[in-house]
């Protein structure tokens, strides 16, 4: 069997499941309640349906379950994707940088951040939307910090000239999940780099509308839209503005209508919340799985909703398009500040705006505030009509 049958990180942190080891003829998994029948049925099925994709010649590898804490399930998720245990003889510089990205996440979830920035004089957290400082580094600090990022997420620490992506889990009481981002940058010391954490709390369940701050009215509206069979739920807003979290109420409100009766597919990068009984695609550039490669795929699928993390490119924007129109109700979010930009965003992407407008259901605009110490909708703006928005 070609590759390493594995869980992705938000599906251990949800479900208590970790790989603990690895062979052609066997896989030993740890569970934190070794009688869930469902999980381990799950479990077995998909090691099946790995096996046979990978060309598994010697028969389907054995499945074990052994029973595991907690301590000891965090743990291993954490030494799985890239939380690496310090070395006794690490230096002391190290040390202190990884004491001061501990501060800085820990002060980030606790206030509620989404990403985290960290370039070479400063930190800022990006909360409800809108990004404020936190705190001044010198250039020392920034460029240790930043290695130490990179020795989590599994990155090449001597490349600063090049972008890289990577991931590891932040081990709190509701461990987080971290996605890395790094870009080289101009600076006047001549080596610097951006980079920007984005905090993701697998454990985190989706909020009713309601809760998300819509309107009795808006619900209603949004409601109607999803009882459609086919047509577009549109999501736009600025980076940061909840757009995941309202499509993820959206497909949990499709649960309750419609319960185990609708195939729901999401292509996400990554998936943020788990979600129970949807499929969930985590998109990978580097393995030559875009937003586009996965909606080909998907129609394979049988799906009868489909969720699109975002609408990227003149080719996902089509194929969104063609989903609506065959039968699938299809939902997406785009990256823009609002009705207008929206309309001339997709004249970029090649849309026709009176097609796209034929299958659109509710275009939803929104921006995020705290209040009382809870991130809540501040503007939730609903649009019926494409052609008012051009």
């Amino acid at each position: 069997m070609e590759g390493v049958f594995d869980l992705s990180v938000n599906f251990s942190l949800y479900n208590g499941a970790v790989v603990l080891e690895t062979s052609r003829s066997s896989v030993k998994i740890g569970l934190r309640d070794v009688t869930d029948e469902k999980l381990k049925e799950k479990l077995v099925k998909s090691l099946r349906n790995y096996s046979l994709r990978h060309g598994c010649k010697d028969g389907l590898p054995d499945c074990e379950f052994v029973e595991i804490d907690e301590e000891t399930l965090r743990h291993e998720i954490s030494l799985r994707y890239g939380q690496r245990e310090r070395e006794h003889n690490i230096a002391h510089e190290e040390s202190e940088a990884g004491m001061l990205l501990d501060t800085l996440l820990k002060e980030a979830v606790s206030k509620g951040a989404t990403d985290v920035h960290i370039e070479e004089r400063r930190v800022r957290f990006r909360i409800a939307g809108i990004l404020s400082d936190f705190t001044a580094l010198s250039s020392e600090k920034s460029h240790e910090l930043v290695r130490r990022i990179k020795v989590l997420a599994n990155l090449n620490v001597l490349e600063s000239r090049r972008a890289q992506d990577g991931q590891f889990v932040f081990p709190m009481g509701t461990p987080v999940f971290v996605r890395v981002s790094c870009i080289p940058a101009f600076s006047e010391t001549g080596s610097a780099e951006s980079v920007v954490l984005r905090l993701l709390n697998a454990e985190r369940t989706p909020l009713s509308l309601m809760e998300l701050g819509f309107t009795c009215g808006q619900r209603d509206i949004l409601i109607s839209s999803l009882k459609k069979e086919q047509g577009l739920v549109l999501i736009c807003g600025a980076t940061g503005s909840g757009k995941s979290t309202t499509a993820a109420s959206l497909i949990m409100e499709l649960g309750q209508l419609y319960g185990n009766k609708k195939k729901i597919i999401t292509i996400e990068d990554p998936p943020e919340y788990v979600l129970p009984g949807v499929t969930q695609i985590q998109v990978n550039e580097e393995l030559g799985m875009s937003f586009s490669d996965a909606l080909r795929f998907v129609f394979r699928q049988d799906p009868d909703v489909i969720f699109v993390g975002e609408i990227r490119d003149s080719l996902s924007a089509r194929t969104v398009l063609q989903a609506s129109l065959t039968g699938h109700l299809v939902l997406a979010t785009v990256h823009t500040g609002g009705f207008r930009e929206t309309a001339v965003r997709m004249k970029e992407l090649g849309v026709d705006v009176s097609e796209f407008s034929s299958v659109l259901q509710a275009v939803i605009f929104q921006k995020l505030r705290s209040e009382d110490g809870k991130t809540v909708c501040l503007e939730a703006q609903i649009s019926k009509e494409f052609k008012e928005c051009a």
